[in-house]
């Protein structure tokens, strides 16, 4: 019988810098301190069953990242969740723990974004923004790895809604199979500067096909993203 188990993380400070490979590590690391029976893969080179369904982009801060955990035996959330939460560096928190039941796995629907607009352009950004909502298609140039040729992509596929208020920028993203957009797609389709800015961008929310294994997260307060 399978056993897993979701974990709920926050991602921040200088920590929102590594990249995919290396939080998959830090989790498999600390997974092992916690002494956590953890499933591991069959073969020549046995790996910890752990997932992160959706990939952070390096740089982007978290508010509602999540760990998928395969155990060999039933462990507790709330145990699990102080074990493993005890062994975390600095820039990450594991907010709850809960177990599934399906043997689906989770499928992310949509992913929310956030960022600071500067105070001097927010009419401006917000009247871009406007723009490309009112667009059927955006057509944008993604380049590839050394020696593939760019990518076509068509953002407005991906962009289900955005808006400029109170000095943020707020944009959802569809999420799944057929791929998504990146933050920093976004930034510069509406005219705001990616290296400067992806830093400050923060995911805020994830939204699930399977919602009803998924908890809801507190109600976040209003503040604005911190660098």
């Amino acid at each position: 019988m399978r056993h897993k188990v979701a974990i709920r993380f926050t991602i921040e400070g200088d920590l929102r810098y590594i990249s995919h490979h290396d939080t998959m590590r830090l989790f498999e690391r600390a997974l092992a301190r916690a002494r956590i029976p953890v499933r591991f893969s069959e073969g020549f080179n046995p790996r910890p069953r752990i997932s992160l369904p959706v990939p952070r982009t390096v740089g982007v801060g978290s508010e509602a990242d999540l760990l998928i955990v395969d155990l060999t035996e039933p462990v507790d959330p709330s145990d699990l969740l102080e074990r493993l939460g005890s062994q975390m560096p600095a820039g990450l928190r594991l907010t709850e723990a809960w177990k599934l039941d399906t043997r689906t796995p989770p499928q992310p629907e949509e992913v929310e974004y956030v960022v600071q607009v500067p105070p001097d352009r927010e009419a401006e950004i917000s009247a871009a923004v406007n723009q490309l909502m009112a667009c059927r298609s955006r057509i944008i140039q993604r380049a590839s790895l050394a020696g593939k040729p760019a990518r076509t992509v068509d953002l407005r596929v991906f962009l289900v809604r955005a808006k400029v208020e109170a000095g943020l920028l707020r944009w959802v993203v569809r999420a799944g199979n057929e791929g998504s957009v990146r933050p920093s797609e976004i930034l510069a389709a509406v005219g705001l500067d990616e290296q400067l800015l992806l830093h400050r961008v923060r995911r805020t929310e994830i939204v699930w096909q399977t919602e009803p294994a998924f908890p809801k997260r507190a109600a976040q307060n209003n503040e604005r993203p911190q660098a």
